[in-house]
């Protein structure tokens, strides 16, 4: 059998997404580094809009527990590689959004009729496993250039109805940003 598309809004579902760092699966993370950028000047640091965090992505994913539990985590790594948070004149500008995508994969083919030695096979049908694929993209920013210098871009694939874990949040954000440059700390 085929598994049908729920009927239900998505809005459900996703309003807990964010939590795709979360659950269950690993975080694949890819990063990218302007080249020959070296972070030696940088020492301070806020967040991109007047310094307060903003979230950036669908309204149908907004969770304001995880939009704070998230910015937690990133101003934490923060601190952790060296980095003061200030105000608006900072060195580095911090920015974080969400995209979230329903996807499939066909995981049997079915027979309708039996088969022990090929015996009469109406059709062959697929069935298909749903699941999402979330990203949390974090940029870090040369505030008197305004351009992208380090991006981070943490996949996490989940079930359908993730389930908010702070762990996972703070877990998922450390490897996303395990490899951003710290002050005073070597590369």
């Amino acid at each position: 059998m085929i598994l049908q598309q729920s009927q239900e809004p998505m809005k459900i579902i996703y309003l807990i997404l964010p939590v795709f760092i979360l659950s269950g699966c690993a975080v694949n993370v890819k990063t990218y580094q302007k080249p020959e950028q070296s972070f030696d000047d940088f020492k301070t640091w806020c967040w991109l809009k007047g310094c307060e965090v903003t979230y950036q992505g669908p309204d149908y994913l907004y969770d304001q527990r995880v939009v704070d539990e998230i910015a937690n985590a990133i101003a934490y790594n923060m601190y952790q590689k060296g980095y003061e948070q200030k105000d608006d004149s900072s060195d580095l500008l911090v920015n974080f959004f969400m995209i979230l995508k329903e996807d499939s994969t066909e995981i049997a083919d079915n027979y309708d009729g039996f088969m022990p030695e090929i015996g009469w096979m109406d059709q062959m049908y697929p069935e298909y496993e749903k699941f999402l694929k979330g990203s949390l993209i974090i940029d870090v920013i040369d505030r008197r250039k305004s351009e992208v210098i380090w991006r981070s871009n943490a996949v996490k694939y989940m079930e359908l109805n993730p389930i908010y874990n702070k762990e996972e949040i703070w877990s998922g954000v450390e490897k996303a940003m395990k490899k951003l440059p710290g002050v005073g700390i070597p590369e």
